[in-house]
C-alpha cells in the first residue's frame, strides 16, 4: 500500500462521520419542531380530549354569534298561557280537553275555537255562555260558563288586552291553529254590545258574522242551520219556508 492511500483513508472516514451527524442533527430537530408542533395544536384544539368539546375554533377566541330569529307572538302567546291558567283551565284542563265528567266541552279541535274570526268566542268570554252547545259533533248541556271580562262587580276578570291574549293562546295550543286575537277586535265587540249582560246562547252566537261583512249563516252545519231555525218564531219560519219555496 502506498503512503498516500494510507493518508487517505482517515480523510473519508472523517467526511462520513460529519455527514452522519449532520443527518441526525436535522432529524433530530425536526422531530422536535413536530413535536412542539404537535403539542401546541393539540392543546389549542383537542378540547381537553373530551369528544363533546372538540371544536376547531381555539379556546377563548370568542365564536361569530349567529342571528337567531325570535317568533313575534311569543310574549303574547305567553301572556295568554298566564291568563289560561288563572281563569280557564279549572274547567277546560291544561290539555284543553274540557271535562266531560263535568260536561265541560272541549277546547282543542274545538269548531267554535277555530272559526275564521273570533266574533263569537270573544262574545262568549265576555259575556258567558248558558244552554246547550253542540261542539265537535257532541252537545254539551251542562252548567253555564261565568262572564270573565274584569269589571267592579268582577274584579278576577280580565281586562280586554288580558282576554285578547288568552284566546290567542287557545287559538293556538294543543294542535289549534287560528289568527290571533287582537285587543282591538276584543274593544270592538265590547263597544258593540255594551248593553248586553245576559249569558249568551248558541242559537244567539250561530246569528253572529264569523267575520265582518260575512252572513251568519255560510259556514252552518246542517244540524247548527236546524237549531238556528228552531229557534225562530213558527210565523216567521213559516214566512221564511214560503219564501224559500219561491
Amino acid at each position: 500500500m502506498s503512503a498516500d492511500a494510507k493518508h487517505s483513508s482517515p480523510s473519508r472516514s472523517s467526511r462520513s462521520e460529519r455527514g452522519s451527524g449532520l443527518i441526525e442533527t436535522v432529524v433530530l430537530l425536526g422531530s422536535t419542531v413536530l413535536l412542539v408542533w404537535g403539542g401546541l395544536y393539540v392543546g389549542s384544539y383537542s378540547g381537553r380530549f373530551d369528544a363533546s368539546e372538540f371544536s376547531e375554533v381555539p379556546h377563548g377566541r370568542p365564536t361569530k354569534p349567529v342571528a337567531v330569529s325570535a317568533d313575534p307572538n311569543a310574549a303574547v302567546l305567553k301572556a295568554g298561557l298566564k291568563g289560561y291558567n288563572n281563569t280557564c283551565v279549572a274547567c277546560h284542563q291544561a290539555d284543553g280537553n274540557g271535562n266531560p265528567s263535568l260536561n265541560i266541552p272541549p277546547l282543542a279541535g274545538s269548531d267554535w275555537v277555530l272559526a275564521d274570526a273570533p266574533n263569537r268566542i270573544v262574545r262568549i268570554v265576555l259575556h258567558g255562555l248558558g244552554g246547550p252547545v253542540k261542539v265537535k259533533d257532541t252537545v254539551w248541556s251542562g252548567g253555564a260558563m261565568n262572564p270573565w271580562l274584569k269589571t267592579a262587580d268582577n274584579p278576577a276578570g280580565l281586562t280586554p288586552d288580558e282576554i285578547a291574549a288568552t284566546l290567542s293562546y287557545v287559538r293556538n295550543s294543543w294542535g289549534n291553529k287560528a289568527s290571533l286575537v287582537s285587543t282591538e277586535q276584543v274593544a270592538a265587540i265590547l263597544k258593540e254590545t255594551e248593553k248586553r249582560s245576559d249569558p249568551w246562547t248558541e242559537q244567539e252566537l250561530l246569528k253572529v258574522p264569523l267575520a265582518a261583512g260575512a252572513p251568519a249563516m255560510a259556514a252552518l252545519t246542517p244540524d247548527q242551520l236546524k237549531l238556528a231555525l228552531k229557534a225562530l218564531p213558527a210565523d216567521a219560519l213559516e214566512a221564511l219556508l214560503k219564501d224559500v219555496k219561491k
